[in-house]
């Protein structure tokens, strides 16, 4: 009987130790989970991307009216402006300020645009068809900080473009008070686009 017992409570002390055991273990797993996901999670937030909204501005040191203009491209930064006179004796044409694109923090280098824009070379021709295009060309963005103002299409002679994100510290690429050199990297060529100059044509027939 009194073996029996013993064996009984051997066995029970047996069983309480694996479950035991086995809790410890289940705990520990857990804890080696969390620790993992609390990490990457962490790693995660470092890099993580944030989209602020921004107003779409234009300046015109062009020849031509600009009739409107659009930029598309990656992780949010869509948007357009337009309606600029030509430049004249006191400073470009200036688009007022629309509602909005994306502006991604942190910049991140070789960040590139299309942006399309639609001009009359003639605006104060009778025949108002004569001098309308559709230019498109491929920009890349300047570097800029994190506190920003707003976001520039800056339009040249030659159908050049730039478009910057104004930061307040220019980087020495982004300042709005000075027409960009003609050496600036980030001046971009455009291109006649044919299909869409004739389309734009159609609505004004």
């Amino acid at each position: 009987m009194r073996t029996s017992c013993l064996m009984r409570k051997s066995a029970t002390c047996w069983l309480t130790t694996l479950v035991l055991l086995g809790a410890l273990g289940a705990l520990s797993a857990c804890s080696g989970e969390s620790r993992t996901d609390r990490s990457a999670n962490a790693a995660g937030g470092a890099g993580e991307e944030k989209i602020y909204g921004g107003g779409v501005r234009g300046l015109n040191y062009s020849p031509n009216y600009i009739h409107s203009f659009r930029v598309s491209g990656p992780r949010g930064m869509n948007g357009g402006g337009g309606n600029m006179n030509r430049a004249g004796k006191e400073g470009p044409g200036a688009a007022g300020e629309r509602c909005c694109i994306g502006i991604p923090q942190p910049w991140k280098p070789d960040t590139k645009l299309e942006i399309e824009w639609e001009l009359d070379r003639s605006p104060y021709d009778n025949d108002i068809q004569n001098g309308l295009a559709v230019m498109r060309a491929t920009v890349t963005v300047p570097e800029y900080g994190p506190d920003t103002y707003g976001f520039y299409a800056i339009f040249l002679p030659g159908d050049r473009v730039k478009v910057m994100v104004k930061d307040g510290n220019a980087n020495g690429h982004n300042s709005v008070k000075a027409k960009p050199e003609d050496n600036d990297p980030y001046v971009a060529q455009g291109v006649r686009d044919d299909a869409l100059t004739e389309e734009m044509k159609g609505r004004y027939r």
